[in-house]
């Protein structure tokens, strides 16, 4: 149903997640992937900012073009609300993988 596009900070920081946090986290995008919102496991933010929601790990994402979404941070939360640095964060890298797409 939808394409899944990892910025490289996103990548850098699912590799640095212990191998457990890592599956969950994965298993969490594909399911989001195959059945979207019907999944349930996201939650809007705010400014098209969205999070996917896997025990205490999230991956901030924003939709693209109806079906591809741009994940652009992967951290383990600590609180309950969403700290507004790493959202700050995911958009900045969300922006320059959106910036990469136009040069193709």
């Amino acid at each position: 149903m939808f394409e899944i596009i990892y910025a490289d900070e996103a990548i850098e920081q699912l590799s640095k997640l212990d191998k457990a946090s890592r599956n969950k986290i994965l298993k969490t995008i594909d399911i989001f992937e195959q059945f979207g919102k019907e999944a349930n496991n996201s939650r809007n933010l705010k400014n098209g900012l969205w999070e996917f929601k896997a025990d205490n790990i999230r991956a901030y994402f924003k939709y693209h073009h109806q079906k591809i979404i741009i994940v652009g941070l992967i951290v383990l939360k600590k609180t309950q609300k969403a700290p507004e640095r790493f959202m700050q964060q995911a958009i900045r890298n969300i922006d320059k993988v959106i910036e990469e797409l136009k040069e193709i």
